[in-house]
């Protein structure tokens, strides 16, 4: 039996279910995650642009070999990635290093040679990012790089190349979302700067298609939920899943979803439910998450 095969019987098992569904949904689930995994893996393991990504500054050279400044210009583009959009945060970096501050030795001091307010100031001529909040970041993290790693992205992890966990606390110390967080840890495994499992970033992108591929689930669910799945279907190192859920939610797994041209349409809870004119993404979702709740301001219930 294929996965797919496999997919449907579950499925409409779980469509046909009647005051038994939550139990024949506990059952469902093992297998709507083991098939999930498989299908995230293979098109990561079959495909180039699946399992490959290139991080400038990082990659083509050997960790020993990273300078300072190549480390800082990475981390400061890993800080812009947060909501850029289209915006190409990791060129406007390059230009900022190169070109606005020529080439400092020392990016964060460079940045710190602005104040605060100055730095605001310079959101547009800079134009780093469409975000002012964003391009104020930058800043603060500058003050806290300079008190905390004098400076120096390396620092961060340098001593702790197989203890991901406290890259993440050291990099989250910047003041950085957790997203960017794992972001930089994931950037960092994939060129062998740093071993062991680590969370996928959770972002919108990652929480659509994880939510769509287990549980046919269309309107999402939460980052911390997007963590928590993504270790369930690939306990050994959530990391590899998160380039194939980038490609997948970049290309097809959008938000309006174009199912018929998506290389994970077999193995993908929402497109083969769809597929058979049924929904069983509630009872999915509650299986793995339990009932969402209503939240009412205390306004609300006056």
């Amino acid at each position: 039996m294929t996965d797919e095969d496999l997919l449907v019987s579950l499925i409409t098992g779980i469509a046909g279910a009647g005051e038994d569904r939550a139990r024949v949904v506990e059952q469902a689930i093992p297998g709507l995650v083991r098939i999930a995994g498989r299908t995230l893996l293979t098109l990561r393991r079959s495909l180039p642009r699946f399992g490959q990504s290139e991080w400038p500054w990082l990659s083509g050279g050997q960790p020993g070999d990273l300078t300072r400044q190549d480390a800082n210009r990475f981390l400061a583009a890993c800080i812009l990635e947060l909501q850029a959009g289209k915006t190409d945060v990791w060129g406007n970096v390059a230009y900022l290093s190169s070109e606005l501050l020529d080439d400092p030795e020392n990016l964060w001091k460079a940045i710190l040679a602005h104040s605060a307010d100055g730095w605001a100031a310079q959101f547009w001529e800079y134009d780093l990012h469409p975000e002012p909040a964003v391009h104020a970041r930058l800043h603060v993290v500058a003050e806290k790089m300079i008190g905390y790693y004098q400076g120096d992205a390396r620092r961060i992890w340098e001593g702790y190349e197989e203890n991901p966990p406290e890259v993440f606390r050291r990099l989250r110390i910047l003041g950085v979302p957790r997203s960017t967080a794992c972001l930089v840890i994931g950037a960092l495994k994939d060129e062998g700067y740093v071993s062991g499992p680590f969370d996928v970033v959770g972002d919108v992108v990652d929480s659509r298609v994880l939510a769509r591929i287990v549980c046919g689930e269309g309107r999402g669910i939460s980052p911390y939920q997007a963590r928590m799945l993504a270790r369930r279907v690939c306990s050994r190192d959530p990391w590899i899943l998160d380039r194939p859920l980038y490609v997948l939610g970049m290309t097809t797994c959008i938000p309006g979803p174009r199912c018929q041209r998506c290389p994970a349409r077999a193995g993908c809870v929402y497109a083969v439910s769809t597929g058979l004119g049924v929904s069983i993404g509630t009872a999915v979702y509650e299986g793995l998450f339990g009932r969402k709740t209503v939240q009412k301001s205390l306004k609300g219930w006056l």
